[in-house]
């Protein structure tokens, strides 16, 4: 029989402390089990109901951090479409500004074109006013020299015709004292 108290009491105690109501802290297996079922439910609940709350805070915060988000990227996208168009501005203006300075240095460079070539023609004006006053010049002696040269021939002239007149008058002359010779030979010879 002792073997019987070996099996029977330790079932008998596991059936009191299976059964057994709880009394305090201390209370059988079904009611700690249900203690323990319960404070699980209760925990899960109150997990759950974090869960939902931090799932709900999440989502708040997402939407919120979405809300941001899309508003930087709008300012973004307000300050890129400034940007560019400053940029564009700014782009316009420099274009503007180097065509007018390339107008300018071609107005420039006409110009001192221009310059050259008027001041080359001005020197080469001078050139030739100064070659047709050396030319003038040239003329002009040769005019006086003319002049002179006229009366120095007009003046020669009278001289050789005098001196030509005296020289026909001297052949004619010599001519006649041949003539009177010739004929006073002939004369003499005729005697």
């Amino acid at each position: 029989m002792k073997k019987f108290y070996y099996f029977i009491i330790p079932i008998a105690l596991l059936l009191i402390f299976i059964f057994m109501p709880k009394v305090g802290k201390f209370g059988g297996y079904l009611a700690s089990v249900n203690d323990i079922k319960a404070a699980e439910q209760t925990r899960l609940v109150e997990e759950q109901k974090k869960a939902e709350e931090r799932q709900r805070k999440e989502v708040e915060q997402r939407q919120k951090a979405w809300d941001e988000a899309k508003a930087q990227a709008e300012q973004r996208i307000k300050e890129y479409n400034l940007r560019q168009e400053k940029e564009k501005r700014q782009n316009e203006e420099k274009t503007y500004l180097t065509e007018q300075r390339n107008i300018a240095f071609q107005e420039k460079n006409t110009l001192l074109g221009q310059v050259k070539q008027l001041t080359d023609d001005l020197r080469l004006a001078k050139e030739q006013k100064n070659k047709i006053e050396e030319q003038l010049k040239i003329q002009k002696t040769q005019v006086d020299y003319l002049k002179t040269a006229v009366k120095d021939v007009a003046q020669n002239r009278t001289t050789f015709e005098n001196a030509l007149n005296k020289l026909q008058a001297a052949e004619n002359a010599f001519a006649e004292a041949e003539r009177q010779r010739a004929q006073t030979a002939a004369n003499t010879i005729k005697r």
